[in-house]
């Protein structure tokens, strides 16, 4: 006999039995590597979120004593370190280079007591119940800090930031929120040197 033959017996049903079973262990596998996939992207998410850095830029002003009248902060209120990548500064509009261009901007000659730092490079850790605010200008002088805290409408700062996983996000003057980006691209041009 042959298989093209009418006269064939079925083949019996218990020997379709190791056939469903192999194809039920191949879908458990499939369902079991799922379940697998999802759960590393979950643990993904959640490593991510435990190291998710938040900087908020701002100020603080005091107008009745010389020391520590303006200084300009930033603060990372989140629960991992930000890696500053680029920082721009505009006054009206136009970027700004340094703290010295910004004190000329402002009509600022001759000498002054501030202190300034640098950002771009800075790796700000959580506050996590310690201060770990940048001052990026101090202003000393009273007269001085009240020019300062007049201009603040005047200000723009960005601050390009990324946590130890390269997430990134920018950073804005006042504002709480931030902005999710791919990357930190900083125009050379622009950027802002403290």
């Amino acid at each position: 006999m042959t298989d093209d033959d009418p006269k064939t017996p079925p083949a019996p049903r218990h020997a379709r039995l190791p056939d469903f079973t192999s194809a039920l262990a191949l879908a458990v596998s499939i369902f079991a590597l799922a379940i697998g996939a999802w759960q590393t992207r979950l643990m993904q998410s959640q490593a991510r979120a435990s190291v998710w850095p938040h900087l908020e830029v701002g100020y603080t002003y005091n107008s009745n004593v010389d020391e520590n009248g303006f200084i300009w902060r930033i603060d990372n209120n989140g629960v991992g370190p930000a890696r500053i990548e680029s920082v721009a500064l505009t006054l009206d509009g136009k970027p700004m280079k340094s703290w010295p261009a910004v004190l000329m901007a402002l009509g600022f000659h001759g000498e002054m007591r501030v202190s300034t730092t640098s950002l771009a490079g800075e790796v700000i850790p959580p506050s996590l119940n310690r201060e770990t605010a940048i001052e990026t200008i101090r202003v000393n002088q009273r007269d001085a800090a009240a020019l300062f805290k007049a201009a603040v409408p005047r200000f723009r700062m960005d601050v390009c930031y990324c946590s130890v996983y390269d997430d990134c996000w920018v950073a804005h003057w006042q504002k709480t929120k931030v902005d999710p980006v791919a990357t930190c691209n900083a125009d050379a041009a622009a950027e802002f040197e403290g």
